[in-house]
């Protein structure tokens, strides 16, 4: 499920400042290489893992860990994960966990704007 609601798409973070805000609302750097990375926040309902992603692309000349990589941030997506390692990109949010996501993507949407 895309969010296409949330206004995240298009910001520039600095990847120092991205990690901070990241980790402050419990999102782990996951998968990730020189150019992009991918935030993952995980969330489990009827022992099915769920995850709410974020990722970002670096648009400068730095490599990803050097805290003056800008990022471009994109569009959160939830997924469901699949044993033992896939990824489904339309599953949509479970009942159970509709009003965390919401919050969650209004947390990180204020966070990523502010």
């Amino acid at each position: 499920m895309i969010f296409n609601h949330i206004k995240t798409k298009g910001i520039k973070k600095e990847f120092g400042e991205m990690e901070k805000i990241m980790k402050k609302l419990g999102f782990v750097r996951w998968s990730w290489d020189y150019e992009k990375v991918t935030y993952d926040l995980k969330y489990t309902s009827d022992q099915i893992d769920y995850f709410l992603r974020l990722r970002a692309d670096v648009i400068n000349d730095k490599r990803l860990e050097h805290p003056k990589a800008l990022l471009e941030i994109g569009t959160p997506v939830f997924v469901r994960h699949f044993f033992p390692h896939g990824i489904d990109e339309t599953a949509e949010v479970p009942e159970s966990l509709r009003q965390q996501v919401n919050a969650k993507l209004e947390e990180l949407e204020k966070a990523l704007n502010g």
